[in-house]
């Protein structure tokens, strides 16, 4: 045993280098425990989230069954989709209104399952920022 310490007490560094490399890859690998927790987390999260969003989206969608669908009054005012309801959904920044609720509400369903995220205008492929012109106004005011 005194043979031990003294060798441990002449080459201090030795074993002090010894020490380091055995905490190292244990920490590393702790490292990647933590890592691999972490993102099943985030997964998980997301897929509730996912799974939370697609039950409002049908329970939108069976509202919006029960409400009268405006008919569209000219061509130029037809969802470009279904070709019968009123396009009233106006998308910003490109500020095309093509889509009725209910089309819009049927492509972001898709758009969700698909995670084909963030949603795009169906007309010119532009990144969707907002539904809502005044948020629109606050947005680009904003950046300005």
């Amino acid at each position: 045993m005194t043979s031990i310490l003294a060798f441990v007490r002449r080459n201090a560094v030795l074993t002090g280098m010894l020490a380091v490399a055995a905490v190292i890859p244990s920490a590393y690998f702790a490292y990647l425990y933590y890592q691999k927790y972490r993102q099943a987390t985030i997964e998980i999260n997301g897929r509730d989230k996912l799974i939370e969003l697609r039950g409002k989206l049908e329970r939108l969608l069976l509202s919006l069954d029960q409400i009268q669908h405006e008919v569209a009054e000219n061509e130029d005012e037809e969802c470009i989709v279904c070709n019968s309801c009123k396009a009233v959904v106006q998308t910003y920044p490109c500020q095309h209104k093509v889509l009725c609720r209910m089309c819009f509400v049927k492509t972001l369903q898709v758009a969700v399952s698909d995670f084909n995220l963030p949603l795009k205008c169906v007309l010119c492929r532009t990144r969707i920022t907002t539904l809502d012109k005044d948020r629109h106004k606050n947005i680009t005011s904003a950046k300005a």
